[in-house]
């Protein structure tokens, strides 16, 4: 009986966790995929130059970096990395006042966010 108590006490802190760690992944990439989309849609209709549309660039540069270390919990670094990569490389082209750039790397950032948030978050196809 003694036995039992530790480890029902364990596998209540490991399905804790699991659960805990599955809602804050798909928050994040719920948050990732609407901001990322937002920032297209709007590369599309406005000049790169737009202090609005830069800020939003940094709010989800921000964002992504306090988020990326606790991802890495339950994703690997490696398949986050292209997230950190693309959100970068938007970053530059907003440095460089390059509208190409912008659309481009906007576009690509999105489709990868999305095809992140399919792949871990919670999903009844992942679940077979």
């Amino acid at each position: 009986m003694k036995t039992w108590i530790p480890m029902l006490i364990l596998l209540i802190a490991v399905i804790g966790l699991c659960a805990w760690d599955g809602v804050h992944t798909n928050r994040v990439f719920e948050r990732l995929e609407n901001d990322s989309m937002a920032i297209y849609e709007k590369v599309l209709s406005t000049d790169i130059t737009d202090e609005n549309l830069q800020e939003q660039i940094k709010n989800l540069d921000d964002y992504w970096t306090e988020k990326m270390d606790i991802l890495c919990i339950s994703i690997s670094r490696k398949d986050l990395q292209v997230v950190s990569d693309y959100l970068q490389y938007l970053y530059s082209a907003m440095i460089n006042e390059n509208q190409e750039d912008a659309i481009t790397y906007s576009r690509i950032l999105a489709y990868n966010i999305k095809g992140l948030n399919q792949t871990n978050g919670i999903d009844v196809l992942n679940l077979l």
